[in-house]
């Protein structure tokens, strides 16, 4: 385009656009004068006045029809028909406010789960952290592994040219002291620029630097719980387990980790929590040992690309294996530094974590019901305004233009419906805050969530509200501009096609509602399952206290009298009737501790051990079925015994005699031991798992200072628990309990994860089943409307109110058992990918589809009967005289 044209065309596009009245006169007055001299020109002619104005008429096209044209011309009349649009869409908004809360309440529903689910997902995988220029922060790894030897990060730390600062950190689980109680939580070991790294500033206090004293810095909400938001904590000791430290500093309320959504409680120099035990401090300096690796987090240097660093880093990490060889291949991968989006913690970056995707699938449901349910009532409206859309159509409007208004009135519902999800999502993040607030003091300290709004999840809601809008009103607009205007103004009835389609459509909603349903309900009879289910060991009438005693006041051998005189006394105590030490109890969850085993003749492989002494299968009930069971005599300086589980004893030697076998124990190094008996099998890591592969050593050979002291009692565990703990922590200073329990409150506690995926499911399920059952009341509603005359006559005729009933009774039920004919033949199909999550249970359970099914029928026919009821109560005579 020329530059002339240009100056030309755009003041004039301008005015168009600001003063969009006065040229729109001036172009009425154009078109006016344009028709008069039309007119003149064939009454020049000899043709009639009357008969050279039609001729005009006709030579010009429709006044209004050529305005249009003009307008278009102009390229800025879609700004323009953009506001009317908005101002007709709030006028009809305001017209219909039952239509208007129905539709925005369907919308709320569904983009506020699927937002509050973005919102978790963002707070654990993509929210930065809260430092100063986050995009500097990252993360280095190998292939999939982002743990490096200690020693490994030195040499980075020191070489590299292309990060301002690398710290290191090891996430661990430790103690610490707080209102003479011993709480366990959850910690971070790091280099002592770990804080100058994330570049952020205390809330009191300063951070380390290369002091040799023990000292610490603690989190805004452990110093909140447990120490009352002391200002004077600065200067004081604490105990961490055996070490005392000197708090130096608080951090900021916002800064809590990397290992979200676990809070860090405590940091503490990584050199001095290795100096707590001397084995620590030999694996934090062995470069070869992977028992104790550390997570290397770096400040990129200014303008400085990931990709550079990369390659800065490669380089030096070629330099260090020609000094010292990779010690596998993992290790001899190349380098790759990441951007940290999210915590850099085992828990966000496992992206495909089933629940993660349990809860982004679910939410997708809702959010298609909600607007399958939408789209239903906005086809049903438009069929009721087929005759104003024609109308609009006759004087000019095109069927792009009137395809644009509908999409800005859906757009319209679709922004209700996206603040309502907004506001759903800010109550989702109280009530998730309050239920963290009522949580035991180590729960609140240890668990960080929140769901509150930020950019990220805004712009998220605003896609959701665009979606939306295409995936409610796109189908139902394209049905309303498409029929033929003529025939409607003739007075056509609803075409056939469109009926069908909100049938197909309700059927569809009905059966995705129905999955929902049916994946609730297999989870609800899991967990029952579970329950039922026999765990191999007593449960009722035991009482556990996870308990740990520190050196140096305790040595092995002092550690290990400690424990024996402990089950001694506790044995005496009245309401007691047995007591043993085990290093974790079965489905604690912690996890069973795993180690290779082999028969010396076969490949080593992977199986789940506990560490027990000898009274623990009398006190827990497990059964020995042959052989013998661990004695006072398989002590430290004892030959090495196993005792092995049923499935273990079968799959390693079959039919054959387990007793007197010998195994292969450990992966490097490792240790013959003899089988001495064969115990039943029991559930270790799940109640719904199947028999697994399980040993047991004793608690002499293999003893620790943290360990399991279980009893049996008589009486109430609870109104013995009190006695318990005094008993254990006597008059030492060195003993601690970190959790006393009755093991049936553990047991609870081993399948938290299913029971929170079964409410959200089962919530969300109601959800979808209220939304279509919604959907079906207005779509029979509407129906029964539409055929308002036919009813009235066929009750003139001499129909009876329950055949009126039946009639329309017979339309909804048709359509919902096709729904749930749809969504048990889709819920069959993804059985294979239910199984994952069921434990005990087939995906394909007859009773759980049956009840499933059953509700809906149940649901359905209340919402067609109240439908059939408002047809049933029409007057003959009012509905003949309508038209």
């Amino acid at each position: 385009m020329r530059p002339e044209h240009w100056l030309y065309t755009v003041p004039l596009r301008l005015r168009s656009l600001f003063r969009w009245a006065q040229a729109d006169q001036e172009l009425d007055d154009e078109l006016r004068d344009h028709l008069e001299r039309a007119t003149k020109e064939y009454v020049a002619k000899g043709v009639t006045q009357e008969e050279a104005y039609r001729r005009a008429r006709l030579d010009l096209g429709g006044i209004e029809q050529t305005k249009e044209k003009c307008r278009d011309a102009r390229r800025v009349n879609w700004i323009q028909d953009f506001v009317q649009d908005l101002r007709f869409g709030f006028r009809m908004q305001r017209k219909s406010p039952g239509f208007t809360v129905l539709a925005a309440l369907c919308l709320t529903l569904g983009t506020g789960v699927n937002t509050s689910v973005f919102a978790l997902l963002d707070f654990t995988m993509l929210r930065p952290l809260p430092v100063p220029e986050p995009n500097r922060m990252t993360l280095l790894s190998r292939v999939s592994d982002d743990r490096f030897s200690y020693p490994d990060y030195l040499a980075y730390r020191d070489r590299s040219q292309t990060f301002a600062a690398l710290a290191a950190s090891f996430p661990t689980e430790s103690s610490l002291d707080a209102n003479e109680q011993s709480h366990l939580i959850s910690g971070e070991a790091v280099s002592a620029n770990y804080f100058e790294t994330m570049g952020i500033a205390p809330f009191i206090g300063r951070w380390f630097t290369d002091e040799s004293e023990p000292v610490a810095v603690l989190s805004y909400s452990a110093w909140r719980n447990f120490f009352n938001g002391d200002l004077s904590i600065l200067g004081k000791s604490v105990r961490s387990e055996t070490q005392w430290y000197t708090v130096i500093g608080v951090a900021s309320p916002a800064f809590t980790g990397i290992n979200a959504p676990i809070q860090t409680a405590i940091w503490v120099p990584l050199h001095m929590w290795a100096k707590q035990y001397p084995q620590r401090a030999e694996h934090l300096l062995d470069r070869t040992d992977p028992s104790l690796r550390v997570m290397v987090l770096g400040r990129l240097e200014e303008h400085v690309t990931p990709s550079e660093a990369a390659a800065n880093l490669n380089a030096v990490d070629a330099e260090l294996r020609r000094e010292m060889p990779a010690t596998s291949e993992a290790a001899a991968a190349p380098l790759t530094v990441e951007i940290i989006h999210g915590a850099p913690s085992p828990f966000s970056r496992s992206g495909a974590a089933p629940l993660d995707i349990l809860f982004v699938v679910v939410g997708s449901v809702v959010l298609l019901i909600a607007c399958v349910n939408v789209g239903n009532l906005l086809l049903a409206r438009g069929t009721a305004r087929q005759r104003e859309l024609s109308v609009r159509a006759v004087l000019g409007a095109g069927r792009g233009r009137l395809l644009r208004q509908l999409l800005v009135e859906t757009f319209l519902l679709s922004l209700l419906g996206v603040a309502g999800g907004l506001v759903l999502n800010q109550w989702s993040n109280h009530i998730l805050n309050a239920a963290v607030d009522a949580l035991p003091v180590e729960a609140r300290v240890a668990i960080h969530a929140d769901l509150s709004l930020n950019s990220r999840v805004f712009l998220f809601a605003l896609g959701l509200c665009f979606l939306s809008t295409l995936l409610c009103g796109v189908l139902p607009a394209r049905r309303a501009v498409r029929r033929d205007v003529y025939s409607i103004l003739k007075g056509g009835g609803t075409s056939g096609d469109r009926v069908r389609l909100r049938q197909v459509s309700l059927a569809a909603q009905v059966g995705l509602s129905l999955i929902l349903l049916l994946c609730a309900g297999l989870f609800l009879r899991s967990i029952y399952r579970m329950r039922a289910a026999e765990p191999g060991f007593a449960v009722q009438h035991r009482l556990y206290a996870l308990t740990y005693i520190s050196a140096p006041e305790f040595t092995r051998a002092s550690g290990l009298h400690f424990y024996e005189q402990t089950v001694e006394r506790l044995r005496a105590l009245p309401g007691i009737r047995n007591a043993a030490v085990t290093r974790f109890l079965p489905l604690m969850i912690t996890g069973a501790e795993t180690d290779c085993i082999s028969t010396g003749r076969t490949s080593p492989f992977n199986a789940t051990f506990g560490v027990i002494s000898p009274s623990f299968l009398t006190t827990m009930q497990i059964p020995l079925l042959e052989g013998r069971d661990f004695t006072v005599d398989d002590g430290p300086s004892s030959p090495p015994v196993v005792l092995v589980s049923q499935a273990l004893a079968q799959h390693l030697w079959g039919k054959a005699d387990a007793v007197g076998q010998h195994v292969q124990l450990g992966c490097s190094d490792p240790t013959t031991a003899e089988v001495v008996g064969v115990v039943r099998d029991t559930k270790v890591d799940s109640l719904g798992e199947p028999p697994q592969a399980h040993f047991y050593r004793p608690f002499a050979q293999r003893y620790t200072g943290l360990a399991t002291v279980v009893v049996e009692t008589s009486v109430d565990p609870a109104s013995v628990a009190r006695t318990v703990s005094s008993l254990i922590r006597g008059e030492s200073s060195g003993v601690r309990i970190y959790d006393l329990q009755p093991v049936a409150t553990q047991i609870e506690r081993s399948y938290w994860i299913i029971r929170l995926e079964t409410t959200v499911l089962f919530i969300l399920g109601l959800l979808a089943l209220v939304l279509a059952a919604v959907g079906l009341y207005g779509v029979v509603a509407f129906h029964a409307a539409q055929r308002i005359q036919e009813i009235g006559l066929r009750m003139a005729l001499g129909a009876t109110p329950g055949e009126i009933h039946r009639l329309i009774l017979f339309r909804g039920m048709t359509i919902t058992l096709a729904g749930v004919l749809i969504g048990i033949a889709v819920s069959a199909g993804l059985a294979p990918l239910l199984a994952r999550f069921l434990s005990g249970l087939s995906p394909i359970d007859p009773l759980t589809f049956a009840v499933s099914a059953g509700l809906w029928i149940g649901v359905a026919l209340l919402a067609c009967s109240l439908s059939a009821r408002r047809a049933m109560r029409v007057d003959p005579m009012v509905a003949l005289r309508c038209e």
